[in-house]
């Protein structure tokens, strides 16, 4: 057993929750054509079926793999890693199922992954390696744009050991995994990886961190055992017909609010499995893992399940903008069904790179706000096109994904791309037709790419939001854009994480200093006068005008990664968004 190879203390690149491969850290474009969207289905995958490649391995052999991509699959969908059993031809095996059927059904993609040779059970090290040539892959959205809370692992025969041990070497980028074979490892392997430091906290071992899992085998593996005691279950369990359902303990005083209690583990015997056959267990499989979610935060990240619109209860609107489909997601709280008040605040939740409203709803959990304090949330998608010019580390050789257009760290607008200031007014305009909004408490917010739509429509329409709180991207990079001189108070609440593209520093010449100064001066409000202070994980800095009202915020989050989180929600509205209201002629009032 070869214990010493680097793959066995891995890195991981922070921002992205990414793997490094430590022997081709750089991937190889593979320069597909990258057509333009249907306009009558702008929101299916321009690549969808079968598709095949090869990765090399570290000792140059050609490693096959097959990819599937079906036609339900949604931007910034689920995606799995597929241990095949040795020797066995990726194509073949995804052929001699149903497994097409089962992922059309939860809308996953799924990379076949091959050992032509055997996998090498005693050098795991070596296999690893080759697998994170496949997640990067699976990141590099020539073919999709993947969805990083909801990347899974599988295994079949003895590829279930290696799908074993990259779970668990793996288990911060992973939302849950299955295995139908032998998982029981090497103990001194199972001891050194569940032993190191995790890859997102020091403080902890790869052995504290929970995983969603599902094993068939005819014993109780050391690697199940391992699972259990991460997922730290009860010793009781529930029994569904086929398997064994183990579910964790809650943690005496735990919060809920990001990180749920809520990984189960279950073990089914061969015996029972081939009682419900195997394209029932494949399909059984399939289900288990996409139920689960891992969402960035504070180190490892937060389990939680997966939610579905129909499961948050929203309602989605379809119209033509300009004459371009798009489609919104609008959540109703109690409040407003049972009409406790006249008018209710407005949020509109803007979605990153790639994603969509469903998902950033999924993410920020907005919806929970709107639920708990009677506002309206809304989750607008953003317009999938063909970029003519370079997004940030994508380049322009990607798949078409829903992105808005408002440049990076310029205002430059694509001309592929569509109005997104004419789309936001017009889906304002149906939105105050239909619903009792207050027109002066309508707050906008957004994540990354969708920061910058919030730094955009701060902008160009200041005069319609009450408040900005903009989240892991900054308009500034290194020089300022001066915002118009139009008169209008700019009230902004930034955000970044530590691990962040730009991290969270305030320091002269970075783009978080140049963007506040920049607003600073649009406020004509001093940022040398600024006060910090801290609450736990947040670090806050704010510049105040001359009667106190705090016009510019930046908070920095300690250990976070380019991420959203529903505590930030909770925080914006509360300390934020509900403290000011805009008035029709255009002026801000502070409540507090």
């Amino acid at each position: 057993m070869n214990l010493n190879h680097p793959q066995l203390n891995p890195t991981i690149n922070r921002a992205r929750r990414i793997p490094v491969n430590l022997t081709s850290p750089v991937r190889e474009k593979h320069g597909i054509p990258q057509p333009d969207v249907d306009p009558e289905h702008p929101y299916v995958m321009t690549h969808i079926g079968l598709y095949t490649g090869t990765i090399k391995d570290e000792a140059g052999d050609d490693r096959p793999y097959a990819l599937y991509i079906p036609s339900t699959m949604k931007t910034s969908g689920n995606s799995a890693i597929i241990f095949i059993p040795g020797g066995e031809d990726p194509v073949d095996f995804f052929e001699k199922g149903t497994w097409k059927e089962s992922l059309e059904q939860h809308r996953m993609t799924a990379y076949f992954f091959g050992a032509p040779k055997g996998w090498r059970i005693n050098d795991p090290g070596f296999e690893i390696d080759a697998a994170t040539k496949i997640i990067a892959e699976m990141r590099s959205m020539e073919y999709f744009p993947s969805n990083a809370p909801g990347v899974y692992c599988m295994g079949f025969g003895d590829g279930a050991n290696i799908a074993a041990v990259f779970s668990i070497m793996h288990v911060s980028i992973l939302a849950a995994w299955a295995a139908w074979g032998d998982t029981n490892l090497d103990d001194e392997l199972i001891k050194l990886i569940g032993n190191a430091p995790s890859d997102c906290d020091p403080g902890l071992k790869k052995a504290d961190i929970s995983l969603p899992t599902f094993i068939i085998d005819n014993n109780e593996s050391n690697t199940l055992k391992y699972f259990k005691q991460a997922c730290n279950v009860k010793d009781e369990y529930l029994y569904n017909g086929f398997a064994r359902i183990f579910r964790q303990k809650p943690k005496p005083g735990e919060s809920y609010i990001n990180d749920q209690a809520c990984s189960e583990v279950w073990h089914t015997t061969y015996d029972d499995a081939a009682k419900m056959g195997r394209d029932v267990m494949i399909e059984k499989m399939v289900a288990f893992i996409e139920d689960y979610k891992r969402w960035a935060g504070e180190g490892n990240g937060y389990i939680r399940k997966t939610q579905r619109p129909e499961d948050i209860g929203m309602i989605k609107t379809e119209v033509i903008i300009d004459g371009l489909k798009r489609y919104w997601y609008t959540f109703e709280p109690s409040a407003y069904k049972r009409g406790l008040k006249e008018k209710y605040p407005l949020v509109i939740a803007i979605h990153g790179f790639s994603c969509s409203g469903e998902y950033f709803a999924e993410n920020s959990c907005w919806h929970h706000v709107g639920e708990e304090r009677g506002v309206i949330i809304v989750y607008p998608t953003a317009y999938p096109f063909k970029r003519s010019y370079s997004m940030g580390r994508f380049g322009t050789d990607i798949a078409a994904t829903p992105s808005w257009n408002v440049g990076i760290h310029t205002n430059n607008i694509d001309p592929n791309g569509p109005d997104e200031i004419s789309f936001f007014k017009q889906m304002l305009e149906i939105l105050e037709k239909k619903y009792p909004i207050d027109p002066e408490r309508i707050y906008v917010t957004g994540h990354s790419n969708g920061s910058r739509m919030t730094q955009h429509l701060m902008r160009y329409w200041p005069q319609k939001f009450a408040g900005f709180a903009p989240v892991g991207a900054m308009e500034c990079k290194n020089e300022a854009i001066p915002e118009p001189d139009d008169g209008y108070l700019r009230n902004v609440w930034y955000v970044m994480g530590e691990y962040d593209f730009d991290g969270c520093s305030l320091d002269e010449n970075t783009p978080n200093y140049i963007t506040v100064n920049n607003l600073c001066a649009a406020n004509k409000i001093d940022y040398s006068k600024r006060r910090y202070y801290e609450t736990g994980i947040y670090m806050h800095t704010i510049i105040r005008d001359k009667n106190g009202v705090p016009l510019v915020r930046f908070t920095g989050v300690k250990n976070w990664p380019h991420t959203y989180s529903p505590e930030l929600s909770f925080m914006i509205y509360d300390e934020f968004f509900s403290r000011f209201v805009r008035h029709k002629d255009g002026t801000l009032e502070y409540l507090a």
